[in-house]
């Protein structure tokens, strides 16, 4: 999925006796990237929110890999060794010097 599709997501409004009463088409309905916003009435209820497993895993994967981009990209002594070792990969990719996990480890 993309990053715009991932972070835009189809809401479907509704308030707690809406919830009630269409409670299992509503939770039908949250597949995907279509979310479920369940409001109260009463301000110390808060928003609520009902979504797809599949969609929340998904989210907290990219969450996970934009913190560690962002920790690599705090500590300049790993970048820097990371930029470094990066800058021959194009020529050793064509030269046919790297291996794939599976060709090391052998496949699962």
């Amino acid at each position: 999925m993309s990053l715009q599709a991932l972070t835009s997501p189809e809401k479907i409004e509704v308030n707690r006796s809406q919830l009630r009463r269409k409670q299992s088409a509503l939770f039908r309905r949250a597949r995907g990237r279509t979310v479920v916003v369940v409001t109260n009435a009463r301000k110390s209820g808060g928003v609520k929110y009902v979504l797809d497993q599949s969609y929340l895993e998904e989210l907290w994967r990219n969450l996970r890999a934009a913190t560690e981009t962002l920790e690599i990209l705090k500590d300049r002594k790993l970048l820097e060794r990371l930029l470094k070792a990066s800058e021959g990969l194009d020529e050793d990719v064509e030269r046919g010097r790297l291996h794939s996990l599976d060709e090391v480890f052998g496949a699962n």
